[in-house]
């Protein structure tokens, strides 16, 4: 009998993140090969509007029931409710999710699933996971008793959900490729608006993990006893299912698969970067490279993971790969590194088997291989490194620690975003039944809580409950902020949210410190667009293009967002960011720590004025042009704007901020030899901060008396507080008013840009 068979890829945004679609294409192309109809569809969820959501529920439901689909079939599930409504209309349908080990709670709608059994490692010690060809046989036996009539449970590999409960039959049976790699090119698409473009894939190399420590050996598991029922991931880290079960097969059959895999894919014209499914593939690489290039395969980006102690400890095998990548063209990243944290209490709730120490290491030592081969390997443009800040045990602290380290070593480029990644706990992992143990498991999520799953796109997951109820509080507010303000100024927000509530608050209070952001949101917008700044006369500026510094810095503000991401700050790198710059056409804004501090500062603005005289300024403390020798040479090189940060409006308030005796001094000296030098584009810069708020209108009158027309207000939240903020805009406005009497003009950076605004420079009045 042919069947109508619906293979659907669901994202829980409009990204396709590094969700592989790979596998169900090659299990379409085999249905299709085995006379059956069958089609992908890749849906996009909005993943932040309900209603949006909805509707493209409705959608794929209207298109399941187009195809008739008799057979629906996934690798997760977040959102059954278009299956469910699918299955109303077409009660003989069923669904069939297909898992390569990943783990997954009982799902309405859900009858098969194929890899839930994929039985024991050759020790008995823990479940092993499934391999591609095993999965492929298993969904091959199941179209067979399908199209016959037969009930699939019977088959090895498929297990039945009744009631909400797996029913494992028998396990998967061992398997071999032995056919050439096809897959389904062509796939449908649902989306509200235009779908992202596809340029990746995924190939599958060795299944599990190598990282075999056993969790019960810690201190948080210890006394912890698991079901014998269910087949668990009992090796490894406790919230993976991979782990002590790395199915290495021979090298050279490892390589020749991903190449014919890759070579395939490579008929798609816009892939750019293929992702290697497999936990270990250093040992391989730079044969894989080779052999690739000897195919005659066009140069790709190979994305691959590694455990961040594997850059210490296996550096040799890195610099194989790399000098494979640079022979042959093609370029080497390291994607998915799992730190996970950034506090050692937390890692070892994880069962990392790393420190803190070992992470900073790693990273140090990504950026010097990228550093020397800047042609052949990448770390960070993926952003695909996991961090999981949320989990039952976590306490604000654990977070402000993670938030400081992530600063400290200028973290922030390595992921997408640093706070919304929370713990998914499963039945078949062992943080589960330490959460149960410890009482975090709740039958529903509280409140308006979902989990991480669905907005992120994971299959259903458990509900928990945070432990500390601090954690609670700070975990929405992240949300509420993250969602506001955007990911930019993401450690800014997790620094000024761990501060707030670490004395405990309550929702009330939460709800109004979230308040007085929004109002100072829009504070600082009317400043920039509207209101009494058109009145006092707007800020001349002109649109620039940012160089950033991340070197040193003569202040010691607590809170410096200029901090969280990490550049190269040597003459090359600096000089390379100019030209890089120049090539806007725009001015030219040389920005970040404190870029006067620069042994190649002075040649970064003749390199930046260039023989076309660009505009070029500055975002400085401007302490350095206190020194006379230094500013007259600075406007030599062709300086002629610059927009100076000052602290507050005295020397005792300014110096106590910026932790540095004298600096406002040496600020205020620095504006009057600029001035003296001749540079009349000048602006002060005003970051907000909570010690300043009852005095900041006095900004205006500062401001005239150095003969200074215009302002600029900026605020990073974690120098402001939270708690400040409704202050924060009603000084804001009381600034304003001053303003305007002063005859100043006014302008600010939006709130969601933080301290990070550089991409306008004062110009000439």
């Amino acid at each position: 009998m042919t069947l109508s068979l619906a293979f659907v890829v669901p994202y829980g945004e409009p990204s396709d993140g590094f969700f592989p679609d790979t596998l169900l294409a090659e299990l379409c192309a085999l249905a299709r090969r085995d006379g059956h109809r069958a089609q992908v569809v890749r849906v996009y969820y909005d993943g932040r509007d309900a209603e949006r959501d909805r509707e493209v529920g409705r959608r794929l439901t209207a298109w399941l029931e187009a195809r008739g689909a008799e057979l629906i079939v996934l690798e997760r599930l977040f959102d059954p409710e278009p299956i469910v409504a699918h299955r109303r209309a077409w009660p003989a349908a069923r669904t069939l999710l297909i898992t390569r080990g990943d783990s997954f709670d009982p799902t309405p709608g859900v009858d098969y699933v194929i890899g839930a059994q994929p039985g024991l490692t050759r020790s008995g010690s823990t479940r092993r996971s499934p391999t591609v060809p095993e999965l492929r046989l298993a969904f091959q036996r199941l179209l067979a008793a399908l199209s016959a009539g037969a009930e699939p449970a019977t088959v090895p590999g498929v297990a039945a959900l009744v009631d909400g409960v797996v029913q494992l039959g028998a396990p998967l049976e061992p398997a071999a490729a032995g056919q050439p790699y096809e897959a389904v090119l062509e796939q449908d698409v649902i989306a509200l608006g235009e779908p992202p473009r596809v340029r990746r894939k995924t190939l599958f190399g060795n299944a599990g993990c190598p990282y075999a420590a056993d969790p019960l050996e810690s201190a948080h598991y210890q006394g912890l006893t698991l079901p014998a029922r269910l087949p668990l991931a009992q090796r490894g880290c406790a919230f993976c299912f991979m782990g002590g079960d790395y199915q290495k097969r021979p090298d050279a059959e490892v390589v020749a698969s991903l190449v014919e895999q890759a070579t395939f894919w490579a008929q798609l014209p816009e892939l750019e970067e293929v992702v290697l499914s497999d936990q270990h593939p250093l040992r391989y690489l730079a044969a894989l490279l080779r052999a690739a290039a000897a195919a005659g395969l066009r140069p790709l980006r190979w994305l691959f993971a590694a455990r961040v102690d594997a850059f210490v400890h296996e550096r040799q095998r890195v610099r194989e790969a790399i000098a494979a990548a640079e022979e042959t063209g093609h370029v080497i990243e390291t994607y998915l590194s799992g730190f996970e944290a950034f506090s050692d209490v937390e890692l070892q709730r994880y069962h990392k088997g790393t420190t803190v120490a070992d992470q900073l290491a790693a990273i140090d030592a990504m950026r010097e291989l990228a550093e020397q081969h800047p042609r052949a390997f990448a770390y960070s443009r993926a952003r695909g490194h996991s961090l999981i800040l949320w989990n039952p045990w976590t306490r604000p602290e654990d977070v402000r620690e993670s938030a400081e380290h992530l600063r400290a070593a200028g973290a922030r480029g390595l992921f997408h975003e640093l706070g919304r990644n929370r713990l998914r706990l499963y039945r078949d992992l062992p943080i589960y039944y330490a959460a149960e143990r410890d009482g975090a498991l709740t039958p529903t999520w509280q409140g308006a809580d979902e989990g991480a799953a669905r907005r992120k796109g994971y299959s259903v997951e458990h509900p928990w409950r945070f432990l500390d109820e601090r954690t609670r509080v700070a975990h929405e507010l992240a949300a509420r902020l993250r969602d506001e303000l955007g990911v930019e100024t993401e450690l800014s927000q997790l620094h000024a949210i761990t501060a707030f509530v670490a004395r405990g608050v309550t929702d009330a209070e939460a709800a109004q410190a979230l308040a007085g952001v929004r109002a100072l949101a829009a504070a600082l917008d009317a400043l920039a667009h509207q209101g009494r700044a058109a009145r006092a006369g707007r800020a001349s500026t002109v649109a620039a293009e940012p160089v950033a510094f991340t070197g040193a810095c003569n202040n010691a503000c607590p809170g410096c967002a200029n901090r969280d991401t990490w550049l190269t700050d040597t003459r090359a790198g600096v000089l390379a960011r100019v030209a890089q710059a120049r090539a806007s056409g725009r001015a030219i804004a040389l920005a970040g720590r404190e870029p006067t501090l620069h042994p190649a500062f002075l040649e970064a603005v003749r390199a930046a004025r260039g023989q076309d005289e660009r505009l070029v300024g500055v975002v400085s403390n401007g302490r350095r042009f206190a020194y006379r020798p230094f500013t007259e040479a600075a406007w030599q090189a062709g300086l002629r704007a610059a927009s100076v940060k000052l602290f507050g409006v005295s020397a005792a308030e300014a110096d106590a901020i910026t932790r540095d005796a004298g600096g406002y001094a040496q600020t205020v000296r620095g504006l009057e030899e600029l001035r003296r030098a001749g540079l009349e584009a000048l602006e002060l810069r005003v970051p907000l901060h909570r010690a300043q708020l009852p005095q900041l209108q006095a900004y205006a009158g500062l401001a005239a008396a150095l003969e200074i027309r215009q302002l600029r207000v900026e605020c990073a939240l974690d120098a402001l507080g939270l708690e400040h903020a409704l202050e924060a805009a009603h000084a804001v406005e009381r600034l304003a008013q001053a303003a305007e009497r002063a005859g100043v003009a006014l302008d600010a950076a939006p709130l969601p840009a933080g301290s990070l605004t550089f991409d306008k420079l004062p110009a000439r009045r």
